[in-house]
């Protein structure tokens, strides 16, 4: 599972799977459950620079009197990084959604807080540092849903008043991301004999809840071994049919050959209602989760 937070400037990141999918929680402290990645700006003037970072679990009853979200959860999810040689760590907590408003539209709910970059510590953050976009990563925690369809992950945006630490409700956005499911990745491989040269006929095809996905780019590399770093031969996009097809010259006896779906993480979707804040940001399609099929081919 991978969920996207574009966060700039807010406290409060409120991101509930929808109905239909599993949970499984309850980890136990230290267990690493994924990896994230994002881009954050230190200071109100600064530039953005990349961060990525790890998740595990904690121990919930480390932080029941979090002002973030108090009480004890079922689980909290660490987000470490390190930055210009100080580490930072988020927590996450997350709880399955059973009764209540939210069970008509969540499974689980996923609260993460970040200090305001406009008052210093302890109220605010070290450096002023702010959150502009955050992709992560768990597994072993989301099943997807039986049944193919659209699932939106409705998630709230709370920002700061700016230059000051108390929260502009105001100004509370939701952010809808649409999931098609399931999810269908394939590559085959025809070998072909072109004079003294062989090469691949590779096929790759992508489809999101039984439509295939048109105007995709795929990429395709070659790679002699794992070891070896892939290099790129050519991209070009899916057509009607969410397919491309590319010829791959082998050049070894065996070789490794890569397709890459290149999703853009924020595909433009139709279909916001702000139900849960105040307004609407633009909705978007999720990516799938691992969006590469290797072929191993033989000359």
């Amino acid at each position: 599972m991978a969920a996207l937070a574009n966060a700039a400037n807010s406290v409060a990141a409120y991101n509930p799977p929808p109905i239909g999918y599993g949970v499984r929680l309850g980890h136990r402290a230290g267990t690493a459950l994924g990896s994230f990645n994002g881009s954050v700006m230190r200071g109100t003037l600064g530039s953005r620079e990349l961060i990525v970072g790890t998740v595990r679990a904690d121990n919930p009853a480390n932080h029941v009197t979090s002002e973030c979200a108090r009480g004890l959860h079922e689980d909290v999810w660490i987000l470490e990084f390190a930055l210009a040689g100080s580490t930072y760590r988020w927590p996450m907590y997350v709880d399955r959604v059973r009764t209540g408003r939210e069970a008509d539209y969540a499974s689980a709910r996923m609260v993460l807080c970040f200090a305001s970059p406009y008052v210093p510590p302890p109220q605010g953050s070290r450096e002023g540092l702010s959150v502009i976009g955050l992709l992560f990563g768990v597994s072993g925690v989301f099943t997807n849903p039986n049944t193919a369809g659209v699932y939106p992950w409705n998630a709230i945006f709370v920002p700061y008043v700016r230059g000051a630490g108390t929260l502009n409700t105001d100004l509370a956005a939701q952010s809808t991301s649409h999931a098609r499911l399931p999810v269908e990745l394939t590559a085959t491989a025809k070998r072909q004999k072109r004079g003294n040269q062989i090469f691949a006929l590779v096929t790759a095809c992508l489809r999101e809840s039984g439509e295939a996905a048109r105007g995709i780019r795929v990429a395709f590399y070659r790679q002699r071994t794992r070891r070896d770093v892939p290099v790129k031969v050519r991209s070009s996009r899916s057509n009607a049919r969410g397919c491309v097809t590319m010829r791959v010259r082998i050049t070894s006896k065996v070789m490794l050959v890569h397709a890459v779906f290149m999703v853009p993480r924020a595909r433009k979707a139709s279909g916001c209602t702000p139900t849960l804040a105040p307004r609407c940001s633009e909705a978007t399609m999720a990516q799938p989760q691992n969006p590469v099929r290797v072929l191993r081919v033989r000359r």
